[in-house]
């Protein structure tokens, strides 16, 4: 059965994730995980494109990425094919890497880009490896709530700005918007007593 081609929607903000070949290792060492990272940087250089959250577990990533000019298939095609040459040349392998093609999904609407961006960077913690979030240290979370200097593929300013425009006020609603138990965002609920919709 042939496969359905994948869609190109500039300024469409999709959640894509993929898996180690049969639920094998992805990232073996933090060299892995700094090299990938970089090659998301170049990917996310793409006029148009953003780079909005991201998690590196041990078998998988997610990205929350904005669509740029450059069709996402493209650019995933250049991230994973550049990352399987070097994880294999590295670590002495031949054959696959990836389990099977990348996953993506579109975000409808802000609420569900909120609502990707909670689920991803509280991934470890779904995960029994740590207690909270700003405890991972592979994901955008302590630098989007400003614990760890921005790398420059993240776009941090404009995933604050889906909370408030004022930063002080973004980081106050991301904290309490992932840290505290997850359920389903409400529009003009996501901090009480505040203007945030």
């Amino acid at each position: 059965m042939p496969r359905e081609p994948r869609t190109h929607e500039p300024g469409s903000y999709r959640h894509v994730t993929a898996r180690g070949n049969d639920r094998a290792a992805l990232f073996c060492d933090d060299a892995d995980r700094w090299y990938f990272l970089g090659l998301v940087g170049e990917v996310t250089r793409s006029p148009g494109w953003r780079c909005l959250g991201w998690c590196l577990m041990t078998t998988h990533y997610h990205l929350l990425v904005q669509e740029g000019e450059c069709p996402l298939s493209e650019c995933m095609h250049l991230l994973h094919t550049r990352y399987v040459r070097a994880f294999n040349r590295r670590h002495g392998r031949r054959g696959h890497v990836f389990g099977g093609r990348y996953h993506e999904l579109t975000m409808e609407d802000d609420v569900h880009v909120l609502s990707a961006l909670r689920y991803i960077v509280r991934n470890p913690v779904e995960a029994g490896l740590c207690v909270a979030p700003a405890d991972w240290p592979w994901s955008s979370y302590r630098q989007l709530i400003g614990l760890e200097r921005r790398m420059s593929l993240f776009s941090r300013a404009h995933t604050l700005a889906f909370f408030d425009p004022r930063p002080d006020r973004a980081v106050a609603a991301v904290r309490w918007f992932v840290e505290s138990v997850p359920g389903t965002l409400v529009p003009g609920t996501l901090v009480p007593g505040t203007d945030l919709a």
